[in-house]
């Protein structure tokens, strides 16, 4: 992978993460305390400078039910039905 294509997965996860925090009604703030990482971590993480650390999103995914297939793949299907709507609209 080149460094233009990895750049481009790392700002869709970003966006990702984002509409799902968004489509959550939680802030930065709420996700890297309920996870354990520093807002710092986070930050890097929906700005899309660094990739998530997949253990930590394991974490995300057993607090909120956002699915690994969602943030690093983008396949919809796993999604929390009652959060899945307002998640691919703020995806969008």
């Amino acid at each position: 992978m080149n460094s233009s294509e990895n750049d481009k997965d790392l700002q869709a996860i970003a966006g990702r993460l984002k509409a799902a925090r968004l489509a959550l009604g939680l802030s930065q703030k709420d996700i890297y305390e309920a996870i354990g990482v520093k807002a710092a971590a986070w930050s890097h993480w929906e700005s899309g400078k660094r990739m998530p650390d997949p253990s930590v999103m394991f974490d995300f995914y057993q607090l909120h039910g956002i699915t690994l297939e969602w943030i690093y793949g983008g396949d919809p299907r796993g999604l929390p039905f009652g959060v899945a709507p307002r998640i691919l609209e703020a995806a969008s």
